[in-house]
């Protein structure tokens, strides 16, 4: 598959503008906090893309530059709008762009494309699984799409992340699902019906697969907790807890009223937002440890035994790193992956 493009379109701004500080540090996490919950309670629009930029710029202390941020994007969904306009891509039922967008934009998150343009022929790349720290454990700001942007190298959170910001461009449906761990892409078309993407490995994965081998409980799925898809209340109340984790990762737990604050206004939307229950769960049990006060400790503990019995009782089993890691290489199947690229893709460009 070859995209012609008229002119040159080269990114050559850095996202980072540096900039003096204006303010605290924890000011800019509190700031974040305030857009996020308007979009959630009606006063503003909900925006993902806005949502996930505001998150990422708390943890960089306002230092990301939002219209080079939102380039990246307009540029991503124009790529991706060339390759549906190629020819390349074969699919006769009526919601044609809606399948072309959704093979277009998983091709270019994870092919090599031949690019033609007034400067000659470069091979764009694909982006690629970040195995040193897939899940921000060394660095936090790893899971990001601004990141992603820069180092084109991500993981389950910031992947999933930008192909639905990209196909938002296109005015197309995507949707985030949630797995043990995990993030992935829920979408539809007439010709496949719904159907999973899978971003860190180009792969296809089945709910059935992925429910006899993701480590997921038939009450989590009864209880709605995994595999889902989510609204756009629901993937904007996502960034609060983001929010919190990077908070978190920069200042420490504080008092934890900040933390909990996000969790518990997420929850307020998305009541059965797994990895909100947990955060606020692992919040009152690291400030049960540093309790000196007996009333405060048991106050703290009834919170937390609680928490965790509710969570129990939606379905959530603990997933090993270890098997997360094995589960994820599993998915990897070639077979699958040329099965679902020959329903959309000429024959002749695989």
């Amino acid at each position: 598959m070859k995209i012609k493009f008229r002119y040159s379109v080269v990114l050559l701004f850095s996202l980072f503008m540096f900039t003096a500080y204006s303010q605290t540090p924890e000011k800019y996490c509190f700031d974040a906090f305030s857009e996020i919950e308007s979009m959630l309670s009606g006063k503003d629009s909900l925006n993902f893309k806005k949502a996930v930029f505001i998150t990422e710029n708390a943890y960089f202390e306002n230092q990301l530059n939002e219209e080079v941020f939102n380039d990246f994007i307009k540029f991503y969904a124009s790529f991706c709008r060339g390759m549906m306009e190629s020819g390349n891509i074969v699919y006769k039922e009526t919601d044609v762009e809606r399948a072309s967008a959704q093979c277009a934009v998983f091709v270019f998150m994870t092919d090599s494309i031949p690019v033609e343009t007034n400067d000659g022929i470069f091979i764009h790349a694909p982006f690629e699984y970040n195995f040193d720290d897939f899940a921000g454990q060394k660095e936090w700001s790893n899971m990001f799409v601004s990141t992603l942007m820069e180092t084109k190298k991500g993981n389950c959170h910031s992947l999933p992340f930008l192909y639905k910001m990209i196909m938002d461009e296109l005015k197309q449906d995507a949707y985030l699902s949630l797995a043990p761990n995990h993030i992935y892409i829920k979408v539809q078309n007439k010709r496949a019906g719904w159907y999973n993407i899978e971003l860190t490995c180009g792969d296809f994965p089945t709910d059935a697969w992925l429910m006899s081998s993701g480590y997921i409980h038939i009450d989590a799925l009864r209880n709605g907790i995994y595999m889902d898809t989510l609204s756009s209340k629901q993937a904007v109340a996502l960034c609060l807890v983001d929010l919190a984790h990077g908070y978190r990762a920069k200042f420490g737990l504080q008092n934890g009223s900040f933390i909990l604050q996000c969790c518990e206004t997420a929850l307020s939307h998305f009541p059965n937002y797994i990895n909100a229950l947990l955060l606020k769960a692992e919040t009152l049990a690291a400030l049960y440890k540093q309790s000196t006060h007996d009333l405060e400790n048991a106050d703290l503990l009834n919170q937390m035994n609680e928490l965790y019995a509710h969570i129990h009782h939606l379905g959530y089993r603990k997933m090993p790193q270890s098997m997360y890691l094995n589960w994820l290489n599993s998915m990897g199947i070639q077979t699958v992956n040329y099965r679902m690229k020959s329903l959309l893709v000429n024959q002749n460009d695989l």
